[in-house]
């Protein structure tokens, strides 16, 4: 069953790139598409792909060389705690999801701990 994500388009991209990132597909230092190339690539409008890359740069995932591009930050610790509150809100989502389907904290947790057995 295919749910449509309902958040806004540049909060998408957002999580998208940080998936990227987190993932290794793009490396600390890698240099990134143009935000055209993105845009393309993310089937979205370059504008709402400015905004989301104007948003991690403020996160400080991301900088911009001038005249050259943009390019992922090697700095480690601001990736792991990309990392780190990517998982939590994805945490989050979670549990708000099981409790709107009727399983409570308690009861999610179980069912996870029963899975890792």
């Amino acid at each position: 069953m295919y749910i449509p994500d309902s958040r806004p388009v540049y909060v998408q991209l957002i999580d998208r790139i940080y998936t990227m990132v987190l993932s290794g597909q793009y490396p600390p230092g890698a240099k990134l598409p143009t935000v055209r190339e993105l845009a393309e690539l993310m089937q979205a409008n370059p504008n709402t792909v400015q905004k989301a890359l104007y948003y991690l740069e403020e996160q400080k995932l991301i900088y911009t060389q001038r005249t050259v591009g943009k390019f992922i930050t090697e700095d480690k610790d601001v990736i792991e705690r990309a990392r780190g509150s990517l998982a939590r809100a994805y945490i989050i989502e979670f549990f708000q999801k099981m409790y709107m389907i009727g399983i409570d904290v308690p009861e999610a947790k179980k069912m996870i701990s029963e899975k890792e057995d």
